[in-house]
């Protein structure tokens, strides 16, 4: 094998050679799109190599306006212009302010307190509220919060906001609705986003984002904290389940596919957004997700170059492409610099390359941190200062007036000039306009999607999400499905085969995740689902006993009870994992799985018995590699959501044929992490990890064939090489077929190569993806486009370059060579 590739190479240097002496180096590049062509910067020409730039305004052209926008705007532009003169400062910093709903409820209880909501309304004009009242944990005996109440809730802040605000500036309203609108009783949850990553699908993630916007608009709350844009690179990152996985372009198609869900389509600086769409908030602008200790919120030192390779591309994408209406800034520092001081990257990188016109909000209480957690200022007022040079619009206090009150000292002490809050209050305004806030600010009760919270086709649409996320990763003898026929003794064990609150993870119900199961009206654990779909009947009979339980001191009797079981099995299966978690309380110093389910599963598997492990985890915890390969089968449910306990016994049956694939790859030990698939050439051979990205096996076969490039030259003589001119979109097909006899899915993932470049390229990067589902012995062409910019690199000034050379276009085991001059 090594010969061949060795050949391919040569050839593809032999054919660089040749085409080097043929073409010119005068070339006009241009990008394709459609049928027009717009001319790029003249390309450089050094030695045999010729390199050109592009800039975010030629990935992403500017919209063409509608005659429906330019009204739209100019309706909008008027009525902001003519608000903003009548405003005082006192109204102008108050819409600058957001504030956590428990500075209005009264202790241990939801019940607004409308005598201090009232002092706020009228003192300070506060223009945004967030949270749920329960979010922390219980208050009093109220463990959630049903849509009644949040209606009231809404309503009476909003009542009271407009009674207080001299020209009638209603409140905006923020909720964190990570995983469908996790804080409303009743709404549908789905698997959290490394789940939805793996289904490699994004009419899933438009879907979850359509549904989560429905049930979060539905209680008069039109502004949604999410999608996490960040890149899951980090393992023990406590949020990496937050994200879309590891790899850049994944996390850029998914993005923005739940932007476009959340939204409706529509970005909210030349369209409103009605509901039942809501403003989406990509989150965490930008470099979050790598912190160097692994613990949330801690210092990231990143270099330019990847964070503009790497971090910058999701972004990117949701906002220039999608038209994101908001961004939410990265809490921790990077490189130094807390990214809420960074003027560079929140106003040159975020309103002039991404020409972003939204809302930047601050996180939670992170102006403040400016002081004693990151000490870049001495005082409040040089925090506040930092930030609005930065660019922030928004600050989340939220838990005091400091805010306000500082800033509106710092303005009369001339500090601060008006103008620099004009320019904020504006973007804030505009917004709560495209919301038709300013028309309509009050929910309304009787609105039909409020009865559709938590409906049956919205629970289905989420089954139908775990279903294709759950990933198979190991099949010995094809012990998957089980057979019914030969196989009259289950047993199911391990702490989480019997826990919806732990499918669920954080963010559900609760900031830390629900407290118990019963806190969720709908959902099925993996032993309920498995019960509902085989019986339980004497043919099939399903032993359950919980093994151990996860974060206790060892339990030798209660392991010794599963063992007991599994001897008169024929088959074990162990669900094991996390317990839920969310940012920094989910920090860790070992990302080791829990050593009790480790030595259930040890002597479990020493029993003989064939073992099915299914983890259920916010990150890829460690086990034994022995251990693992030791298991019959290894299913990754990641974190599935209420609705994901029968999609796992479907496929353990074989009544749902497993499509999933690893958005991220799971290392073997704890010191082999931080190498993501796309690593350097350098890095080849230095990382042995568990499974890789992409991973992911079905119970039929597929097979790929004819991978061709549509618009290319083929290189006479050499089979399966091509030639093409740089800064063009290619077009490639490739035809998969289902070669087993049950129907399957596929997710079809293409590679690119760029074998040499000024800056180490990467051993290859995902270009493409796509679902098909075919029956026994169909075939189906697939097509994929490459624009110039995913022939691109961050050059060595940093700026996004194309370079002639030679790639390789991959889909499972075909391959081309395509030379570019």
């Amino acid at each position: 094998m090594k010969t061949i590739k060795s050949l391919f190479l040569l050839s593809l240097l032999i054919v660089n050679l040749l085409i080097s002496s043929t073409y010119g180096s005068s070339i006009r590049v241009s990008i394709v799109g459609g049928s027009e062509a717009e001319n790029i910067e003249k390309p450089r020409t050094f030695g045999n190599k010729r390199e050109l730039k592009l800039e975010y305004s030629q990935i992403y052209p500017k919209k063409q306006l509608t005659q429906e926008n330019i009204n739209f705007m100019s309706a909008r532009d008027t009525f902001v212009d003519n608000l903003m003169s009548k405003m005082s400062i006192a109204e102008k910093i108050g819409q600058m302010t957001q504030l956590d709903i428990t500075t209005l409820t009264s202790p241990n209880t939801i019940t607004i307190n409308e005598t201090t909501l009232a002092y706020y309304a009228k003192t300070y004009y506060i223009g945004s509220y967030l949270n749920s009242p329960v979010s922390g944990g219980l208050a009093g005996d109220i463990h959630h919060i049903n849509s009644s109440v949040w209606l009231d809730m809404i309503n009476t802040i909003q009542t009271i906001v407009m009674e207080g605000s001299p020209n009638k500036i209603p409140m905006i309203y923020g909720l964190d609705s990570v995983h469908g609108a996790n804080y409303v009783h009743k709404a549908t949850l789905f698997p959290h986003n490394t789940g939805l990553a793996a289904t490699f699908n994004t009419e899933h993630a438009t879907t979850a984002a359509q549904i989560t916007s429905k049930d979060t608009v539905a209680v008069g709350i039109p502004w949604v904290f999410a999608p996490v844009l960040g890149i899951g690179v980090q393992p023990l990152w406590a949020r990496i389940y937050e994200t879309f996985g590891e790899d850049p372009y994944v996390a850029s198609m998914m993005g923005a596919a739940a932007v476009r869900g959340f939204q409706g389509g529509n970005n909210s600086f030349d369209t409103p957004i009605n509901a039942p769409s809501a403003v989406c908030t990509a989150k965490h602008y930008f470099g979050y997700s790598d912190p160097t200790s692994g613990k949330d919120r801690t210092a990231a030192w990143i270099p330019e170059r990847m964070l503009r390779r790497y971090f910058l591309p999701s972004f990117a994408e949701a906002i220039t492409g999608a038209g994101a209406g908001t961004i939410m800034i990265n809490s921790g520092e990077v490189n130094g610099v807390p990214m809420h001081t960074s003027y560079k990257y929140l106003t040159e990188v975020l309103r002039g390359e991404l020409q972003f016109e939204g809302v930047a909000v601050t996180d939670w209480q992170d102006i403040e941190k400016l002081v004693y957690f990151h000490h870049t200022a001495g005082t409040a007022e040089e925090a506040i200062m930092q930030a609005l040079d930065a660019g922030i619009d928004m600050s989340m206090v939220p838990l005091d007036l400091s805010f306000p009150i500082i800033l509106a000292e710092m303005v009369a002490a001339g500090t601060v000039p008006e103008s620099r809050l004009d320019l904020s209050v504006r973007r804030i305004l505009n917004l709560k306009y495209a919301l038709g806030l300013f028309s309509n600010p009050y929910p309304n009760p009787n609105a039909a999607i409020v009865d559709t919270i938590g409906q049956v086709q919205d629970r289905e649409a989420a089954a139908a999400t775990a279903e294709e996320s759950i990933t198979l990763l190991q099949n010995k003898n094809n012990i998957l499905p089980l057979n019914t026929n030969t196989i009259k003794n289950v047993l199911l064990t391990g702490p989480s085969a019997d826990s919806i609150k732990n499918l669920n993870g954080g963010w559900s119900v609760h900031w830390q995740g629900a407290y118990e199961d019963s806190e969720f009206p709908f959902g099925t654990s993996i032993l309920t689902g498995l019960r509902e779909i085989t019986n339980d009947t004497a043919d099939f009979n399903i032993q359950y006993t919980i093994g151990h339980e996860i974060g206790v001191p060892t339990n030798q009797t209660s392991i010794d009870e599963a063992v007991e079981l599994a001897q008169s099995s024929d088959v074990v299966v162990i669900v094991i994992g996390e317990l839920p978690e969310a940012e920094t309380p989910g920090d860790i110093n070992d990302l080791s799985m829990d050593p009790n389910e480790v030595l259930l599963l040890e002597q479990l598997v020493a029993t003989g018995k064939p073992v099915v492990l299914i983890l259920v985890e916010a990150r890829p915890r460690i086990l034994p590699p022995a251990l693992v390969y030791s298991c019959a089968a290894v299913l990754m449910a990641y974190l599935p959501g209420s609705e994901g306990g029968k999609p796992i016994a479907n496929i353990l049956m074989g009544n749902v044929n497993p499509s999933g694939r690893l958005p991220l790859t799971y290392p073997g030990t704890t010191g082999d992490i931080g190498v993501p698939y796309y690593h350097k050439y350098s890095e080849n051979g230095v990382t042995t990890p568990l499974f890789q990205f992409g991973d992911g096996l079905s119970y039929t076969t597929f097979n790929y064939t004819n991978l061709v490039c549509n618009n290319c030259k083929p290189i006479s003589g050499q089979s399966g090489n091509y030639t093409g001119i740089l800064g063009q979109s290619y077009t490639f097909t490739v035809t998969v077929t289902n070669n087993g006899n049950v129907q399957g899915k596929d997710s079809v993932l293409l590679y690119l190569s760029d074998l040499w470049a000024q800056v180490t390229p990467e051993v290859k990067m995902l270009r493409g993806f796509q679902k098909v589902d075919l029956m026994p012995g169909q075939s189906q062409q697939l097509t994929f486009t490459l624009n110039a910019y995913e022939f691109s690199f961050i050059g060595v000034d940093n700026k996004i370059t194309l370079e002639s050379g030679q790639f390789i276009v991959m889909v499972g085991n075909q391959q081309l060579g395509l030379y570019l001059q």
